[in-house]
């Protein structure tokens, strides 16, 4: 691995950042550049740094993990994503592929699946994490044609943080009206009306944590 690797991380909690920081450096496995608290900045360090590699959280103040991902895909940089999370659910796993991720690492793993996750991912490769890898290949093997897409799933983790179709519009760069189409196909499809009932959804899904 080429040791010149630039490194950003981002969790909103400053332990975990701190952590990461300190076992990636003393591992040798490139150079932390910065760490963050906000998809906002986070964006703004990719977009106009284009580090090598992003390893954060998919819950982010300001702008979630997957809409970031989104924008990286979109226009082609070349930072990668590894999600470092607590979202153990093969359903967000695979809308964080979708999205663009090419990691998915779980909290309670050690570092040294970390370690590997980094090293595949630079090389080019996909990782999921161990505890999950085969449930999540079955479920791609098997979902139905009528699963939610990872632009759903981002709106519906954004309704049930409390956020208004104004803001959600702000956040991922479309119409409120647009917003709302999707607010109307997402209820169609989970056939339920209420919004409480989409918050149910969201934390049986694991898109929504309560940790």
């Amino acid at each position: 691995m080429k040791t010149f690797m630039k490194i950003i991380v981002a969790d909103d909690h400053q332990i975990v950042r701190q952590g990461l920081l300190s076992l990636i450096q003393t591992a040798g496995l490139g150079e932390v550049i910065a760490d963050f608290d906000s998809g906002e900045q986070v964006w703004e360090c990719i977009r106009v740094h284009e580090p090598d590699l992003a390893i954060m959280d998919i819950t982010l103040a300001q702008l979630s993990g997957l809409s970031i991902c989104r924008r990286i895909k979109s226009l082609e940089l070349k930072t990668r994503v590894i999600f470092l999370t607590t979202h153990s659910d093969v359903k967000m796993i695979t809308h964080a592929l979708k999205a663009g991720a090419h990691g998915y690492i779980l909290k309670h793993e050690s570092f040294s699946d970390l370690n590997k996750a980094i090293y595949a991912v630079h090389s080019g490769k996909q990782y999921i994490s161990t505890d999950k890898r085969t449930e999540f290949y079955h479920h791609s093997a098997s979902k139905a044609d009528s699963d939610l897409t990872a632009r759903e799933t981002e709106i519906i983790h954004y309704i049930s943080h409390g956020k208004t179709n104004r803001q959600i519009a702000s956040l991922l760069h479309i119409s409120a009206k647009t917003v709302d189409a999707h607010r109307t196909r997402i209820m169609k499809k989970l056939n339920i009306s209420k919004t409480a009932q989409l918050v149910h959804y969201a934390i049986k899904e694991g898109i929504l944590s309560l940790s």
